[in-house]
């Protein structure tokens, strides 16, 4: 038995503060079976991994945070791992059993880090700056969670947004309290990570195939937009818009990045494909600027990813 991890595929979304940002973009692929993260440029050209030292088992998200650094989720080990976006290992930034299987980590407007937790079906939330612990942000099993997920992320409304792995749920938290607003989306087959793009919600579907779109603000459905297992997808887990016009889906059942149209949804390629070198199980995936171009990172959140049970 082992956690399939979803590659998660997430966009940044933090906030610049300064103005000095290069063109040039890199994906993080989150290598679940490989415990290592992959770095690729947007051509699909591999460009090395993150760490090769061992300090990760099973990583499920990479973000990068408000600070400019990569975080990586470890859940094998409990961790929150920090790296420089050249790709150098910086620290381990939190370890802590509490978190109890960590899949997510995201940020809040001042800063503070929350890191879902699958196990523990709960949110921590830890201090931006230092990584002490806080509280427990959304207490354990609060409006069903079951299985939080890597795709926890804030929403355009400041509210927490949690994928309820075990019970096919997405659960919104009020943002200030953590306290249960209900259901966002009450029926997604095994959701993963998710992203808001132009008002609507995307979510990865892993049981469907698919990625499945819904009203960005009442979470109703839209219908079907990308046909099951369209090129293939297998086991979808992450997902991200590259702001070039595609969408990235993570195919962990067929060990593969793979590339749609962001407004049809058609399959148009495969971006990459997982090696021993690379990644093997894909889970997380996000987009960040290559190396130098960033200046000043505001308060913000950048995202994750996660598993499937075998």
């Amino acid at each position: 038995m082992f956690k399939q991890i979803g590659v998660m595929l997430a966009a940044m979304s933090g906030v610049l503060a300064g103005t000095a940002m290069a063109p040039a973009k890199e994906m993080l692929v989150c290598g679940f079976g490989s415990n290592s993260v992959a770095r690729y440029d947007m051509s699909g050209n591999f460009l090395g991994n993150l760490d090769a030292a061992g300090n990760l088992q099973g990583p499920l998200a990479a973000r990068l945070g408000p600070d400019g650094k990569i975080y990586v989720v470890s859940e094998g080990n409990n961790r929150i791992v920090r790296y420089s976006t050249t790709g150098a290992f910086l620290d381990t930034f939190v370890a802590d059993a509490g978190m109890n299987s960590p899949t997510g980590v995201t940020w809040d407007k001042n800063g503070d880090m929350y890191v879902s937790s699958f196990n523990g079906s709960k949110v921590r939330k830890y201090n931006g700056a230092t990584g002490a612990y806080l509280s427990d942000f959304v207490t354990a099993g609060s409006g069903g969670l079951s299985g939080a997920d890597n795709g926890m992320m804030f929403g355009p409304d400041g509210n927490l947004y949690v994928p309820s792995y075990n019970n096919n749920r997405v659960i919104k938290y009020n943002g200030t309290t953590g306290a249960s607003m209900g259901n966002f989306i009450a029926s997604v087959n095994r959701p993963r990570q998710f992203e808001w793009f132009n008002g609507v919600f995307y979510v990865a579907s892993e049981g469907a195939n698919q990625v499945r779109r819904f009203n960005g603000t009442t979470g109703a459905g839209l219908g079907n937009w990308m046909t099951t297992g369209a090129g293939g997808l297998s086991t979808p887990i992450g997902m991200a818009f590259g702001g070039d016009g595609f969408l990235y889906v993570s195919s962990s059942g067929s060990n593969q990045i793979l590339k749609y149209d962001e407004g049809t949804g058609a399959f148009v390629g495969v971006f990459a494909t997982g090696s021993a070198e690379s990644f093997q199980l894909p889970a997380f995936i996000t987009i960040i600027p290559g190396p130098g171009g960033i200046a000043v990172l505001g308060m913000g959140v950048v995202i994750a990813g996660r598993r499937r049970r075998m």
